[in-house]
C-alpha cells in the first residue's frame, strides 16, 4: 500500500507538531503523547476513564510547566 501525499503530509505536520511539544515542555511530554497514542491504536479504542486520566495528566504538565 502506497501512502499518498495528503497522507505523507498529515503524518510529517503530526511529527512535527510532536517534536515541537516535547522541545517545548520537555520529555514528559513525549511520555504523555505516547501514552495517548498507545492508549488510542489498541482494537476497543481508548476508555472515557483513559482519556480522563491523559487530559488530567495534560493539565497537570501544564500547570507545572506554567508555575516554572
Amino acid at each position: 500500500m502506497a501512502i499518498d501525499a495528503s497522507e505523507l503530509s498529515a503524518i510529517v505536520n503530526g511529527a512535527s507538531t510532536v517534536i515541537s511539544l516535547i522541545e517545548k515542555y520537555g520529555p514528559d511530554a513525549w511520555t504523555t503523547i505516547k501514552t495517548a497514542v498507545e492508549d488510542t491504536v489498541s482494537s476497543d479504542g481508548p476508555t472515557a476513564a483513559d482519556i480522563e486520566s491523559i487530559y488530567a495528566k495534560c493539565k497537570a504538565d501544564n500547570a507545572a510547566i506554567q508555575a516554572s
